[in-house]
Formats: structure tokens, sequence, C-alpha cells
């Protein structure tokens, strides 16, 4: 049975409809493939390599070597602002200028007024009156040419008569003048104390003043210089200006955005412009959360502006403070949380 079957189906196989089948196919596989979409592809192809002017892509190894930008071109924006572009200023092609906030010329005594321009001018002090929002006196390592760019170097000086910092701790300028100079990220914050001598009769304790003058030396971290007057401040400015120029004449300085400068991811010799500068330390701009925190924050007395920077560098807003104490479980957890912040140049804990 399973032979006939078998018989039956090769003898159809072989009939004179399946050969015909059969050779047509093997006659139509010798043929090109003639599909209209393959006749279409084929007269792309041929436009394209028959045209000069279109290029093709090639897979695989690059030919030429790609472009490695020279130090000058590199952008040192630290990933911040990539509209910022960097500029360098290379030994022998800026100066050194000392910058005069135009109120120490412009306002108080006339005399006293005449008599700061003549002495710079006599010690032969190369300075120019601008207004500062933040600060009375810095320098800026100007370019040597038409229209020249500006950085503004490290040092910063507030400089402050003895009767004008009694009003100033009055009225409470004094903790915010403090903060706006460690605000402005220059790295040497110096306040000039003037008439030193007459520090009994400015209508405030003497222990008072001093205990405030020692507070901003030691807690605060700047540099205190005391001098007994216009003269003495000026000789101060000058021998100043002569030490900054032998620190930075020789440096290859670079340009860098107040970002940057913020996280420390320049070197030392990285400096802002002189316009993102004054810009940025405008007294009357908006406040951002974490400034008006830290303005908040100086108003608890004995807290430093080392402290309050300190608390606001981990605690950004009074919001993320709060919920940083609801995950604390003990009323010890809250305190040491705070406590053990370090703060200042020597990194000593907050207690």
């Amino acid at each position: 049975m399973l032979d006939a079957k078998l018989l039956e189906w090769k003898q159809g196989n072989s009939s004179p409809s399946c050969s015909q089948s059969s050779s047509e196919a093997s006659s139509s596989s010798d043929r090109p493939f003639s599909h209209p979409v393959h006749s279409k592809c084929k007269e792309i192809v041929s436009r394209i390599t028959e045209n000069p002017d279109i290029k093709t892509i090639h897979r695989g190894r690059i030919e030429k070597p790609l472009h490695v930008p020279e130090p000058t071109e590199i952008d040192l924006s630290c990933g911040e602002n990539p509209s910022f572009s960097s500029f360098y200023l290379y030994p022998g092609s800026f100066s050194i200028i000392l910058c005069v906030d135009n109120c120490e010329t412009s306002t108080g005594h006339g005399r006293n007024k005449k008599l700061f321009v003549t002495e710079l001018q006599k010690h032969g002090v190369e300075f120019e009156i601008r207004k500062l929002h933040v600060g009375d006196f810095l320098w800026v390592a100007r370019e040597n040419c038409s229209n020249p760019r500006e950085l503004v170097l490290d040092f910063i000086i507030e400089r402050k008569r003895v009767d004008d910092l009694a009003k100033s701790i009055k009225d409470g300028r004094f903790k915010e003048q403090k903060f706006r100079m460690k605000n402005c990220d220059l790295k040497h914050p110096i306040y000039l104390v003037e008439n030193h001598s007459s520090i009994k009769h400015c209508g405030l304790p003497e222990s008072t003043l001093e205990q405030a003058i020692v507070n901003t030396q030691i807690i605060d971290g700047f540099f205190v210089k005391r001098t007994q007057g216009i003269r003495e401040s000026v000789t101060y400015l000058s021998v100043m200006t002569k030490l900054i120029k032998n620190k930075y004449q020789n440096q290859t300085l670079v340009s860098a955005p107040k970002e940057a400068m913020q996280k420390k991811k320049c070197s030392s010799y990285s400096f802002m412009t002189f316009k993102e500068f004054n810009c940025s330390s405008v007294k009357n701009k908006t406040l951002t959360v974490k400034e008006m925190f830290a303005k908040q924050l100086l108003q608890f007395f004995g807290l430093s502006v080392d402290r309050a920077a300190a608390i606001v560098s981990h605690f950004e807003t009074p919001t993320k403070l709060f919920e940083a104490y609801e995950k604390c479980r003990t009323e010890e957890e809250k305190i040491q949380m705070v406590s053990c912040i370090k703060f200042g140049a020597s990194k000593k804990n907050i207690g």
C-alpha cells in the first residue's frame, strides 16, 4: 500500500506542467533580478557615484588625526557656564592697578578727600577711582592694549574709621558688610581700622569695639590692619600694591567664572573679570534663598560669618535644615548634626 502511494507521488511530480515550471524557475534564476525597486536603487547609486559634489561617509578608522586645542583655546568654565570663554594675561602683557571706591574720595570731609588722593600720588601708586559694590580697595590686572580686559586679584580691603565702625555695629551694617566681603569669593579679605587711637570716644564701650575687631580677625578670618590716620593707611596701600605686583607680575593669569571660583575648581592664578565681580556684588540685587538664609543666621548672637557660611554650605535652605532635624531620633543627634560642622580655615567644629 505504501509502495503504491510513493509511486503515485513520483509520477505526479514528474508531470509536464511541473517540468515546465521547473525550467522557468531555472531560466529566471539565470536572469538579473528585475524588480522595479531594484532598478530605482541602481539609478540612485549611479547618480551618487557620478556626482563629484556629493561626498560619501566612510565608516571605520579616521584617516586624519583629531585636532587637540592649544592651552589658550581651552575653556576653563568648569562646565558651569557653557557660554563663558576664558582668556590669558601673560607676564609683561598687563599692569596691576589699585582701584579705589569713589566713596573714599567723594564723601566725608573735603580736606580728607584731597589728602587721600594727594598721598596716593605722592607714593607713586597707580590707581583709579571707580564705583565698587563691595569693599573700598582692590587690585586688578589690566591688559596693556586699547580695549583692555581686567581680572580682579585676590585681595580686597574694607576701610573703617573707628567712629564709623561704632555706628555700623549699632545699625547692623558691620555684620552685613563682613558677610558680603566673605561672599565675594576673593581669598584675602582685609579690614583696615583707621584712627585707632580715638577708640575711647566713639559712643560704644572700648571693650565692645575691641571685641568686634578681634572677632573679625579670629572668628571671621579677616586680616586686620590698624592705622593711626590717612597717611599711615595710604602707606599701607602703597606697600600692599608693591607686594601684589611682586606676587603676580611674573605669572600667567587666567579668567574663570564666579561659579567655578565658588566651587574651588580653579588654580590659584584664576580670577574673575572685574565686570562679573562688580555685577555679582551689587548690594540690592535679588538674593537667593541660600543668601537670605545666611543673612538670617547672622542675626543670632555669636554666630560669625564663617559659621553661617559653613551651615548654609550643608543646608542651603531652612527647609533642608528642618528636614534633616526631623530625621534625627534624639535631641542629642540634632545638636551634634550642626555642632560637628567644620568652619573657617582651621576647620574647627562650630560647637
